[in-house]
């Protein structure tokens, strides 16, 4: 079983201690925090004051954190860019959770997001600012040629003006009516397809007949721009244009300088989570006058590193430690972590993505591991494609630095490299050119796959109900390990004897036997399941339905036909390639063919793993799950620091 065996710790201590006791858990990241206040333990109802005041603090502390988020990420915008490979490479650094305190002493991370958000309201004001300058320019450029500003107008005693726009009309109506006033001198300064811009000058005696006519014409008065002449303006604009670019470009090179900072923004959002967290750990505690109740899920292995942390923090009179089995009442409420070999580690991401285990139940996944890997190397099937993904995953995981997970998925692929290689061996495969040799053909020897396609799927379904006997029989369950396992083994193992009598070995006796075994194991299945049912007559009936099952078991089996038919397509899309380049005349064959082959086998890589990762989950998950695995487990959810720009040391490992 490869479940890590867990502990239930309750542990008191002293208010005083909490946040002390708190990190030196949140060191270890292996301890998780139950809610006892949701749990059954009493009717038991937090302080509101206290629980107000926790829940202010959680929110105090995700806007801090919010508010360095956002400033490291306008900061990064202007620090030169690392490349790709370069950010791959490069190894997060180790802090303990008492080095990330000691260096956030080093720096004021008030003063320092304070300095990075004026420098950002800055160059948001100068954008802005540039907008609007722009938009003024757009404006002026259509009334450069014009010689008018208010001053000139109001220096004048008998004559007035303006200057203004007027729409276009049919046949410049508006226009026109405007030029052919006697009052009104006009002068038009530009045209475009919406509009006339157009200076115009009265005496001032008319003023109220030319505001008539300025209205029918639909005049749209822009004098109050005017302060200056536009060429002017034209040349203030530009030189506070050179201004703000000015100011902007000594920002943005004093950004770009601010490395040091960028790696204190990081320390300080590590540092405000790793508090947030232990704070919202605070309302899963029990708390009372003096002391607090905390209860959680450890693994037994880490049980001496968390004494020895506790005892590293606190005097031996300052708790009280409880550390308890697991019962069957907490089965459904215990996490659950997968331990593994290192071989078959890398297969719990397929455990995880249909679901855990229950406590309770067995691990699925050191039986699933040699199946998957087995089944994606008959549907990948290309020694040539087996070579990319192993040569792939080698230097992805030799030269690059990846977070746990990633490389738990690149080792996971990494080992799917070498049944896709195997297969493609067997059937003398690569790049979808044949190898000198060939132990299976996909184009003469389709039926022989087709066959053993089957039979490995016939091995599997078997390891299946051979585990759900050893469970029902674990469980007690003698009724459920025949109705449910051993029955329909031995209806298969006589279809088997039947058909090999029958059809390869021409013997009546193996037909007969093979045709008694069935039938004495359906009969078995009958009973067995009348046998677990109050109302026998009830349970005959069952019984006889049960045996309806082996329409879903003949599905079952058609199902691992896909082994075949995704290895066999694969292999002849890749043929169809080298065909296609294959026409091209020889010196296009070797300058863009060669490009062109490498294209579509790239294509046909990705459309033949991704195939082959989802119909092998797809076989494990309906078939051999089915057949046994229930799942329903919750993962393990340790009081932990965030890790994003840093990797926490452990001190008690």
């Amino acid at each position: 079983m490869a479940i890590a065996k867990m502990k239930k710790l309750t542990l008191i201590s002293f208010h005083e201690q909490k946040d002390q006791l708190l990190q030196s858990i949140q060191a270890l990241q292996k301890f998780e925090v139950v809610d006892l206040p949701s749990t059954d333990l009493g009717n038991y109802e937090g302080s509101p004051n206290q629980v107000d005041e926790i829940e202010s603090i959680i929110k105090d502390y995700q806007a801090l954190i919010d508010k360095v988020e956002n400033v490291l990420s306008f900061l990064q915008l202007y620090l030169p860019k690392s490349t790709l490979i370069e950010k791959l490479r490069e190894k997060k650094q180790e802090l303990s959770l008492e080095e990330l305190e000691e260096e956030m002493t080093k720096f004021s991370a008030e003063d320092l997001v304070e300095n990075l958000l004026k420098k950002e309201s800055e160059l948001q004001a100068s954008a802005e600012r540039h907008k609007q300058l722009s938009e003024e320019e757009a404006f002026l450029m259509n009334w450069k040629r014009l010689e008018f500003s208010i001053a000139d107008v109001k220096s004048m005693k008998r004559i007035t003006g303006s200057v203004g726009t007027v729409p276009q009309h049919v046949h410049n109506e508006y226009f026109n009516q405007l030029m052919n006033h006697e009052c009104i001198f006009v002068e038009e300064v530009y045209q475009t397809k919406d509009e006339h811009g157009v200076m115009i000058f009265y005496d001032r005696h008319h003023e109220d007949t030319v505001k008539e006519i300025l209205n029918q014409a639909h005049f749209d008065d822009l004098t109050a721009n005017f302060t200056e002449k536009p060429s002017k303006l034209l040349q203030a604009i530009e030189k506070e244009k050179a201004d703000i670019k000015i100011t902007e470009s000594e920002i943005k090179s004093e950004l770009k300088k601010m490395d040091k900072e960028e790696w204190q923004l990081m320390l300080s959002a590590e540092y405000y989570q790793a508090k947030l967290e232990r704070e919202k750990s605070k309302l899963f505690l029990l708390d009372e006058k003096h002391l607090f109740i905390m209860e959680g899920w450890l693994e037994e292995s880490r049980l001496v590193s968390f004494k020895s942390a506790l005892k590293s923090t606190l005097a031996d009179h300052e708790y009280a430690l409880l550390v308890e089995d697991i019962k069957e009442e907490d089965y459904d409420r215990v996490p659950v972590v997968l331990t593994n070999k290192d071989y078959i580690a890398p297969f719990e991401s397929v455990t995880e993505m249909y679901s855990l285990p229950k406590y309770n139940e067995i691990d699925p996944t050191p039986f699933l591991a040699p199946f998957y890997a087995f089944f994606f190397g008959m549907m990948a099937a290309d020694f040539g494609y087996g070579l990319v993904l192993w040569l792939a995953t080698f230097i992805a995981l030799r030269f690059f630095n990846f977070n746990p997970s990633m490389i738990k998925n690149m080792k996971f692929f990494h080992l799917l490299s070498y049944p896709t290689m195997l297969w493609g061996l067997i059937y003398g495969s690569f790049f979808g050119a044949d190898l000198p040799f060939v132990l299976l053909s996909t184009n003469d020897d389709v039926i022989t796959i087709l066959i053993l396609s089957v039979v490995f799927g016939m091995i599997q379904l078997f390891l299946g109900m051979g585990l759900s006997v050893h469970l029902s029989l674990k469980n007690k369950d003698k009724y459920g390990a025949v109705s449910d396992g051993m029955g329909w083994i031995g209806i298969f193992v006589g279809f088997i004897i039947l058909i090999l009598g029958q059809l390869v070995l021409d013997s009546e006796l193996l037909t007969k036997t093979g045709a008694i075994i069935s039938v004495l194991s359906a009969v078995a299945i009958i009973i067995a399941t009348t046998l677990a049912t109050e109302n026998k007559a009830l349970g005959a009936g069952l019984g006889i339905y049960n045996l309806y099952g082996i329409t879903s078991y003949v599905g079952d089996l058609v199902s691992y036909t896909r082994l075949m038919a995704l290895g066999v397509s694969g292999g002849s899309i890749a043929v169809a390639f080298n065909m296609i380049v294959g026409f091209i005349p020889p010196v296009g064959r070797y300058t863009i063919g060669i490009l062109l082959i490498i294209a579509l086998h790239l294509v046909n890589i990705g459309l033949t793993f991704l195939g082959s990762y989802v119909h092998g989950a797809r076989l494990i998950f309906v078939e051999f799950f089915g057949k046994f695995y229930e799942g329903g487990g919750k993962a393990l959810k340790p009081l932990k620091a965030s890790e994003k720009y840093i990797q926490l040391k452990n001190q008690n490992e």
